[in-house]
């Protein structure tokens, strides 16, 4: 697997497996080091340095549906924010979320929601489209 395609370029399609892949290394990084246990710093210094990766793994994966790369930062944004407003402390503790805290929790589960269904669930478009070959062929 071609890492730095994966992870940097914004370029072509990907299929399920390629994202699902991609977003369980993310994923792994991002609970590792953007937890409260290295600290607000690190936290948005991960959060900040996952986006780029994070993007073009999505970007591609909604080319495969046909769907602009551009698609995912209606969904990235909002997380990368939530992220950081949790690293940062307005949202309330653990037990007691404030209204932000709330807010940012239904970021994450409707994001969360619709990549899960729209990017690691459904097919990508069979054959060409305007974003490149058929990632299952080629």
């Amino acid at each position: 697997m071609d890492w730095r395609y994966l992870f940097t370029s914004f370029d072509g399609r990907i299929n399920r497996t390629k994202w699902w892949i991609g977003a369980a290394i993310v994923l792994a990084i991002g609970l590792a080091f953007c937890t409260g246990v290295f600290g607000s710093f690190l936290a948005t210094l991960f959060t900040l340095a996952l986006f780029f990766p994070s993007y073009a793994l999505c970007a591609k994966r909604f080319q495969d549906r046909d769907r602009p790369g551009q698609t995912a930062l209606f969904g990235l944004v909002p997380l990368a924010i939530a992220t950081l407003l949790y690293a940062w402390g307005p949202t309330g503790s653990t037990t007691e979320l404030s209204f932000v805290g709330g807010i940012c929790m239904l970021v994450y589960f409707g994001v969360g929601l619709w990549f899960l269904i729209d990017l690691g669930l459904l097919k990508g478009t069979p054959g060409q489209n305007q974003f490149g070959g058929d990632p299952l062929i080629t």
